[in-house]
């Protein structure tokens, strides 16, 4: 019985002192690793928190932003040098895209080389003008019996003038200008005349063919000898026609004419030119003779006073 108890309570003791142990060893091994594992943690918090933090926007060096790349840092003299690195041919576009492209310098030609391409234009020498356009004229005055005479309406007016420039920018030419029309001759010859022909009376024709025109000098100056714009004026001797329709019979005198003009000359070529001027002309009061064609011309007893205003084209040599 003793022994018995004795087995019992050895093996109640030794398993005490086994549990004992292992408790104790359990106790001894956290002892040993709770530092160690406390300071691994703490060492992984601290290089996390070294760490970069992660930049979200797109990446500065992507091709699609042309855009450079960051810059690199230069080794220090105690650091090895790096090794070159191979580029591949994106990186190599993408530094040429992101390079600034040179301005082109447009360099001035120089004054010498453009008046050898486009020398200036100054108006001297030959002066060769031709004009023509539409026009208004009138012939106004009286009749033999002191009534009112007059032919007025749109025509058609032309000239030209050959001479040559005397300085440069100023010309002198000789000119020969003239303006017609087609109108009614209000107190004309036929004005209340008729005509009978096989039993039929009829109203003579009013109408009548009138025109001026004038032989003389003419002056065009050029404020800028190589300028466009021009102005001048021409003066001689002037005559005025009318030819009446009912018997054909005319009328004619001649007086003292003169005009002036003015306009723009747009250059064709080194020496030719198109220009556009506004003349206006007129003459003293004209005593019309009768009968011009044949030997007994008379005073027909119509005074007429011409003006005339016209806009024309012109072909210029100059």
């Amino acid at each position: 019985m003793r022994i018995a108890l004795s087995e019992s309570m050895v093996h109640s003791t030794s398993g005490n002192f086994a549990r004992s142990s292992l408790s104790s060893a359990l106790g001894a091994r956290a002892a040993v690793f709770a530092p160690v594992l406390i300071a691994t943690l703490s060492l992984c918090s601290l290089a996390q928190a070294q760490e970069p933090a992660t930049n979200t926007a797109p990446d500065s060096a992507s091709p699609e932003l042309g855009t450079q790349p960051p810059p690199v840092a230069s080794p220090s003299p105690n650091e090895p040098a790096a090794q070159p690195t191979a580029t591949t041919p994106n990186q190599a576009s993408t530094a040429r895209e992101a390079a600034p492209s040179p301005t082109p310098v447009r360099l001035a030609p120089a004054r010498d080389e453009l008046r050898l391409h486009f020398p200036t234009r100054v108006h001297q020498g030959f002066y060769l003008r031709f004009s023509s356009g539409p026009s208004f004229l009138t012939l106004r005055g009286h009749g033999p019996s002191g009534a009112s005479a007059s032919l007025t309406d749109s025509g058609s007016t032309g000239g030209i003038a050959i001479g040559g420039a005397v300085a440069p920018g100023l010309v002198l030419a000789g000119t020969l200008q003239g303006t017609g029309f087609r109108t009614e001759f209000k107190g004309g010859p036929f004005a209340d005349a008729t005509v009978t022909a096989n039993g039929k009376t009829r109203s003579a024709s009013h109408n009548a063919d009138g025109a001026f025109g004038m032989v003389g000098l003419l002056v065009d100056w050029y404020p800028q000898p190589t300028g466009n714009w021009h102005a001048g004026f021409s003066t001689g001797l002037g005559a005025i026609g009318v030819t009446n329709s009912a018997d054909d019979s005319n009328l004619g005198g001649v007086n003292f004419a003169g005009s002036v003009f003015g306009g723009y000359d747009w250059a064709l070529g080194h020496d030719w030119a198109l220009g556009l001027q506004l003349t206006a002309s007129g003459a003293t009061t004209t005593k019309m003779q009768q009968d011009l064609d044949s030997h007994d011309r008379h005073d027909s007893g119509y005074r007429l006073t011409p003006l005339a205003i016209g806009l024309q084209a012109s072909l210029l040599y100059f």
